[in-house]
């Protein structure tokens, strides 16, 4: 319940081979750990974390050549206030965003769910198997 996340999990490095995040509950997180910095996630589910705002990029210099969420297949939003949810030029350099310009260029399955304040969606992966939204 605190204010944000723990200090490890803000060092990508300590938590490098993590392929599977489920948080649930954050109530009072602003925004979330980097993590787009991880080389093997496969599955992030984010529950209940009302007052996290956006999916912020934390890159350092090191990473700009890396594309974000590479690997990532399942993702799952459930009751986050995001406003904007979109890859941009301050999320990505143009050379490490998809060819199709998509976000999470692995993923097979997408559920969005009670964000009631999404603004913008980002292009859909061709991979896509299951697309769930509701209540957005």
């Amino acid at each position: 319940m605190g204010a944000k996340s723990t200090i490890w999990m803000n060092n990508v490095n300590s938590i490098l081979n993590l392929e599977k995040i489920k948080l649930t509950d954050c109530m009072e997180w602003e925004t979330l750990p980097p993590f787009e910095q991880l080389p093997f996630l496969k599955s992030l589910k984010l529950d209940g974390m009302l007052r996290v705002k956006w999916l912020e990029n934390k890159f350092n210099e090191k990473m700009t050549n890396v594309m974000p969420f590479l690997l990532l297949e399942l993702l799952y939003i459930i009751e986050l206030y995001i406003i904007e949810l979109e890859a941009s030029e301050d999320w990505f350099e143009e050379e490490v965003v998809a060819e199709d310009g998509c976000l999470f260029p692995r993923l097979i399955e997408w559920v969005l769910s009670y964000c009631l304040e999404l603004k913008e969606f980002p292009s859909l992966p061709s991979k896509l198997k299951r697309l769930g939204i509701y209540e957005i």
